[in-house]
This record gives C-alpha cells, structure tokens and sequence, in this order.
C-alpha cells in the first residue's frame, strides 16, 4: 500500500468514528428521556440554565502553566549538570500544563456552586 491510500484510510476511519460515537452518544441520551418521561419523572434537570464557564480564564491559567514548565525546562538547560532528554523537557512542559489545568478547575468550581 501506499502512503496516500494509509493516509486515507486514517482519515476515514477518524471521521467514521467520531459520527458514530456522536450518533450512539445522542440515541442513547435520547432513549434516556424518553425513558423518564415515560415513567413520568421531572426532567427539568435537563434543561436547568447552564453555567458560562469563563474559557478565558482557564485558557489564561494553562498558558500561564505551560509558561511556568518553559522557564523550569530554560533552568534547567542552562544550569544543567547532566544532559537533559527531549523527553523529560516536554514532559515537564506537559506536566505543568496539566497542574495548571486542574488548578483552573479548582478556581471555577466555586463560580459554579454560587450559580
């Protein structure tokens, strides 16, 4: 095989997959509803009003992370001892991000629970 026919084979496969977890992931929230309203239950809890979750300030605080993880990685290859790995450098960068990630969900939690 050649390479655009693998190409094209991915990028196929990567379409058809996300249409059918979208497609079983509505049915099944459908058949979900439909089930409780059968059995006659509230279903003002799915259309209760929505909390806006600030996206700026999430993506303000992994920019902010990923930043802390460049100048740790910059330390670290200026101050460095022993040769440092590619890998453990993205990983570093990476692992800062996410912290940041997770901080950023401990910070907005509180603006949801008031809403």
């Amino acid at each position: 095989m050649n390479e655009e026919t693998v190409i094209a084979i991915m990028v196929v496969s990567l379409f058809s997959t996300i249409f059918f977890t979208l497609y079983y992931y509505f049915q099944a929230r459908n058949k979900e509803r439909m089930a409780l309203i059968e059995a006659g239950l509230d279903l003002s809890q799915f259309y209760k009003k929505k909390v806006q979750i600030s996206q700026w300030l999430r993506l303000g605080i992994l920019a902010v992370g990923i930043g802390i993880g460049l100048f740790i990685v910059g330390l670290m290859t200026q101050y460095q001892v022993q040769p440092i790995t590619a890998v453990l450098k993205v990983s570093i960068i990476v692992l800062c991000g996410g912290i940041a990630m997770v901080l950023a969900s401990y910070i907005d939690k509180p603006k949801q629970d008031r809403d």
